[in-house]
């Protein structure tokens, strides 16, 4: 999967959202608690617990595409390209116990971001992140944090279960301009 994508030699970036950004993620958590469902299994995603349901979601389409073109010049700059919004994923809720494989993403996701919405944790919940050459690197994220990454090229997840009641976080992704449009879907 990862030779689907030209590597842009970026590997990652740690930053923060702009305060008005964080609140209205966090207003939109919290305005729609009573609509997350759980979220279907997936081969990448599990719990300590095969009881308890890994993740939680809730999707608002227009939410999210108001988000991705909010924060699409932001990835641009990082990127050094012109991007397009491939897909916006999220509000998703990580639960006590979960773990999330690591992966690389879609072909079309080449330049994303995970942000940190919400949390309640006991202990860090690091973005394990692997790069080209193998090198791997943890990052914590606190609420109103992100990371830019390259999706399709650097294998990523939470291998360690989530040790605290919830974790909320929302995806970001973008393809260059003209790139192919194989999936628009998580």
């Amino acid at each position: 999967m990862q030779a689907t994508a030209s590597y842009c030699g970026l590997g990652f970036l740690k930053g923060t959202l702009a305060p008005a950004v964080h609140e209205r993620l966090l207003e939109h958590l919290r305005s729609n608690a009573d609509f997350f469902r759980p979220e279907p299994r997936s081969d990448e995603i599990g719990n300590v617990d095969r009881a308890t349901i890994p993740a939680l979601l809730h999707e608002d389409k227009a939410f999210n595409a108001q988000l991705g073109a909010d924060l699409q010049a932001r990835h641009e700059a990082w990127a050094g390209m012109r991007l397009e919004l491939s897909y916006c994923y999220g509000i998703r809720v990580y639960q006590r116990g979960t773990f999330l494989y690591n992966h690389v993403d879609r072909p079309t996701h080449v330049i994303s971001s995970a942000i940190c919405v919400d949390c309640s944790l006991e202990s860090p919940w690091p973005l394990h992140l692997e790069s080209i050459d193998g090198a791997v690197s943890q990052i914590d994220l606190a609420p109103g944090e992100f990371v830019f990454y390259e999706g399709t090229r650097l294998a990523h997840g939470r291998p360690y279960p989530l040790r605290g009641d919830y974790y909320a976080a929302v995806f970001v992704h973008y393809r260059p301009v003209g790139w192919p449009s194989i999936a628009t879907e998580p």
